[in-house]
């Protein structure tokens, strides 16, 4: 794998996930209007009091890893269901500009791919103690 590409990437999406989880905190980029069943399930997740705002911290903190180069292997696996969340939520309740969420979808396998090597212990099928 080129290493250029993979560290783009990286920070492409390290970007992305800090950016707009800051964004739920500070308010600084303005939010489109969504379809009904759309905002219904964010409303929900938000009036929870605790998931959502959990999430943003973990996209946030996440993000901020994947900027630094440091865990990333971490970071891939602690952003991976809310990368999948976020593309299956666009693709389901609100499916207009789903470009940044399949290029997000994308990359996160990209480097999942490059970073392979950091999971083999993870993936053993029949594991020892």
């Amino acid at each position: 794998m080129n290493s250029k590409i993979t560290m783009g990437l990286r920070l492409l999406l390290g970007l992305i996930y800090t950016v707009f989880g800051l964004n739920f905190f500070l308010h600084f980029i303005a939010i489109p209007p969504m379809p009904e069943q759309a905002g219904n399930f964010i409303g929900t997740l938000i009036s929870s009091g605790f998931s959502f705002q959990l999430l943003k911290v973990i996209e946030v903190s996440g993000g901020l890893l994947l900027l630094s180069g440091f865990y990333v292997p971490l970071a891939l696996v602690l952003l991976a269901p809310i990368t999948v969340n976020i593309f299956l939520f666009h693709a389901f309740l609100a499916p207009t500009g789903m470009f940044l969420q399949a290029a997000m979808f994308i990359i996160h396998i990209y480097l999942g791919y490059a970073y392979r090597e950091y999971y083999t212990s993870v993936l053993t099928q029949k594991a020892k103690v």
